[in-house]
């Protein structure tokens, strides 16, 4: 017999994270989370529960050379090409902005695939770069989606511009300010370079 909470196992596994919006996962695991972490713990994994951000994912731990057979990793690390690092630094910015700014009507951010390519384009002055990032702009956006840093909330089939998504908190705690220093660092770097 399977315990109540082995769906939330299977989705944590499966996904990036659970979101709080995703309300049969979310209420389990807030049922079951010290079952749900004692589980992943077995196994070397933390689980990782923001519930101000509004995510759960999981965490592989880290472990030294010389502590033995360290466990196999389970948690892929995703490696992002320049243009979808560049959209994950830019909309990590644009989470910071919302938070700070005094007029938030929301404490979630939603963006339109416009609004993505005016903030992209500004780093693609050249023709023909700029054409040729425009055209991926789309396979970009869903390995966002597939990343679990942006949801699609609202499809626009007669002008795809205005399809929304909302960016997910999910981007800061993988995005941390660290990171995105060091990515500053280098995208200065290959500016002046050109």
């Amino acid at each position: 017999m399977h315990k109540p909470y082995a769906s939330v196992i299977v989705k944590l596994l499966q996904s990036h994270a659970i979101y709080d919006d995703d309300r049969t996962y979310w209420v389990l695991l807030d049922q079951y989370e010290t079952a749900v972490r004692d589980y992943f713990q077995v196994i070397g994994i933390n689980l990782d529960l923001n519930r101000r951000e509004g995510y759960a994912r999981l965490i592989q731990k880290e472990f030294a050379e010389d502590e033995g057979n360290p466990p196999i990793k389970l948690i892929r690390k995703v490696s992002l090409n320049y243009e979808l690092s560049l959209l994950c630094v830019l909309l990590r910015e644009w989470l910071e902005e919302h938070e700070v700014s005094n007029h938030l009507s929301s404490s979630r951010l939603f963006v339109t695939r416009e609004q993505l390519r005016d903030r992209i384009e500004l780093f693609f002055k050249n023709q023909p770069n700029r054409k040729a990032l425009l055209s991926k702009l789309d396979g970009l956006i869903e390995k966002l989606v597939d990343n679990g840093f942006l949801k699609q909330t609202r499809k626009d089939e007669t002008n795809p511009d205005n399809t929304q998504y909302e960016v997910k908190s999910l981007l800061k705690a993988k995005l941390t300010n660290d990171k995105l220093d060091e990515f500053r660092t280098k995208l200065l770097a290959y500016v002046e370079s050109i």
